[in-house]
């Protein structure tokens, strides 16, 4: 039962990235003011449970995937991490007066492209049974 939870919050952490930045993409259209007020916000979350997700990713998963004949798109996926990182940086380094806006629209763009890749290309690609058995592998038990 434990590895079922890991499993679905795995996929529920694509799910919130994937709401928040269509929801940042929407804020930005509508007032960019109230998308700057979330910049503080947002660089905790890319900087902490994002860079997290990812450095899991990278470590644990993407070595699988790439065994199971997904280099291609294990490449694709670690070119949007790093261009998350480096559209990260970009934003927390934006002037105040400056297009922060626009920053944060460059980061959620490149979010939800990215979950909405690994979502349909790569995540797909395993059962659940060998999710399960991923799981197993790689995450360290509960204490």
């Amino acid at each position: 039962m434990e590895l079922d939870r890991r499993v679905a919050e795995l996929f529920q952490e694509e799910d919130r990235a994937r709401e928040m930045a269509a929801a940042l993409i929407a804020l930005a259209q509508r007032s960019p003011e109230a998308a700057t007020a979330e910049r503080e916000s947002l660089l905790v979350f890319l900087r902490g449970p994002l860079e997290r997700h990812m450095h899991y990713e990278e470590a644990a998963l993407f070595p699988h995937f790439q065994a199971c004949g997904l280099a291609e798109e294990v490449q694709v996926a670690l070119k949007h991490h790093t261009a998350l990182r480096e559209a990260t940086e970009a934003l927390a380094n934006a002037a105040q007066g400056g297009d922060v806006a626009g920053n944060i629209v460059r980061v959620a763009r490149l979010l939800l492209h990215h979950t909405n890749f690994e979502g349909d290309y790569i995540y797909p690609e395993l059962t659940h049974d060998e999710w399960r058995a991923l799981m197993q592998e790689t995450v360290r038990p509960a204490v």
